[in-house]
């Protein structure tokens, strides 16, 4: 599995969820706002946050989204859509600047791997949103306590 998202709930109710998601990719773009994305984000939720594997591949099944999701709302969209060449641009301007040359291929690759996995361990800097997701049935959030976080290979 790849994963494209970092998921921490910050509010549980009977039927709603608060979700921050982060992209931990760079082929994660937006935050999407349908009810696939929020049923696979909870899925994964379920198996990997509440140990639930009760809920593997509902997600696949067509119409499941429709059937079990009732609301989604995406708010407070931050740092996003992701430029990776800017990006990349940015690391090799600092690279020159700390006196690196591409020339020298080794030392060159493993700083730009090293600043480049600094990029994607500050959240702050990533593309993130506020995802709101309400369920038509209470229990598909059985399991899951407001902090819980995992990872996801979301999409959609």
């Amino acid at each position: 599995m790849s994963v494209l998202w970092n998921a921490r709930i910050e509010e549980i109710g009977d039927s709603r969820l608060t979700l921050r998601v982060t992209a931990a990719h760079p082929d994660s773009g937006e935050v999407p706002d349908s009810a696939a994305f929020a049923l696979r984000l909870l899925v994964d939720g379920r198996e990997r946050a509440a140990g639930d594997t009760s809920v593997r591949g509902r997600d696949a099944d067509p119409g499941a989204a429709t059937e079990i999701i009732d609301s989604v709302t995406v708010t407070d969209r931050r740092d996003g859509p992701f430029e990776e060449r800017a990006e990349k641009r940015r690391i090799e301007d600092r690279l020159r600047a700390r006196g690196l040359r591409p020339e020298d291929t080794r030392t060159w690759r493993a700083a730009f791997e090293d600043a480049w996995r600094e990029v994607w361990q500050d959240a702050s800097r990533l593309p993130r949103a506020r995802l709101v997701i309400g369920v038509r049935d209470a229990s598909w959030l059985a399991g899951l306590n407001a902090g819980d976080s995992w990872e996801s290979a979301a999409y959609g």
